[in-house]
């Protein structure tokens, strides 16, 4: 078994309740497009956006760890590789119609993994096209602090809007409209949730969401090089599994990690022998 570790800050411009999911400005919600800025598409990115605010992170997902049955392979050169959603994914709760909050789907799911010549994709069947919810339901939400501050390095996101509120004070002083607009605009949201109690929407950073899915389309694999030493098995379908979270609602962006396991040919000849580990109450 082949497990491709990735983690990394990805990018979802969405509308919060109390406006419609598809509201492409934010009106009543937390959220909202500022001036100059385009409209809220609600798709979830891994990789560079088109349009992304200043003074946030970085958008980009990798390859961050490789592990073949059990044992980290340093220096693999899948690390650093690209982790991108393709077809313009999106969660799918739709104010309660499909999914209430913490449990949205991600609908479509098309993983591509690439470095170089080499590329990994595959995605989700679903049972039935015209309903293709089941099965890709989060788990709710999932208080995770201490797990978010590991992976993203950041313990306290108020700091971090402390911080930005002072270069985001610099940045209006010179820029031009509609910039100077979108900046003051900012600047309202990061104050008064700083001022509000439990810091207002940086209190959503400590959680993230669950999710584990299924790749059982046709799937690409190109090893031009011969990264992996052996085949993976296509016949069955591939599991990815990852965790959303660390939400900064300034820059309308969060934290992934997680894993997509691949079988191997050597896992296929394992089951055909019915080797296995024998689970047994006997001495041995």
């Amino acid at each position: 078994m082949i497990d491709l570790v990735f983690q990394g800050w990805f990018q979802c411009r969405l509308a919060t309740d109390p406006d419609p999911y598809d509201e492409p400005r934010g009106v009543s919600g937390y959220v909202h497009a500022y001036a100059g800025e385009p409209d809220l598409d609600r798709v979830l990115r891994l990789q560079t956006p088109p349009f992304a605010r200043a003074h946030g992170p970085a958008v980009g997902v990798n390859v961050v760890e490789v592990w073949r049955d059990g044992h980290e392979e340093d220096d693999h050169p899948l690390e650093g590789a690209r982790v991108e959603l393709l077809d313009e994914p999106k969660f799918e709760g739709r104010n309660g119609v499909i999914a209430d909050d913490g449990f949205e789907p991600i609908w479509p799911f098309a993983l591509r993994i690439e470095q170089g010549a080499f590329a990994l994709a595959r995605r989700i069947v679903p049972a039935d096209p015209e309903h293709p919810f089941d099965g890709l339901f989060a788990g709710g939400v999932e208080e995770a602090p201490a797990e978010i501050r590991d992976a993203t390095g950041i313990g306290d996101l108020a700091a971090v809007w402390t911080a930005r509120v002072s270069r985001l004070r610099e940045d209006v002083e010179t820029a031009a409209e509609p910039h100077r607009t979108a900046i003051r605009e900012r600047l309202e949201f990061l104050e008064g949730n700083l001022a509000a109690p439990g810091g207002g929407a940086s209190r959503f950073f400590g959680a993230r969401l669950r999710y584990s899915y299924e790749l059982a389309s046709t799937p690409v694999v190109q090893d031009p090089d011969g990264w992996f030493g052996t085949s993976i098995v296509a016949a069955g379908p591939w599991r990815v599994e990852f965790w959303l979270g660390g939400w900064d609602a300034d820059v309308m962006c969060g934290f992934t990690r997680g894993q997509l396991r691949l079988p191997t040919a050597d896992d296929a000849a394992e089951r055909r022998s019915g080797a296995g580990v024998r689970v047994t109450d006997r001495r041995p």
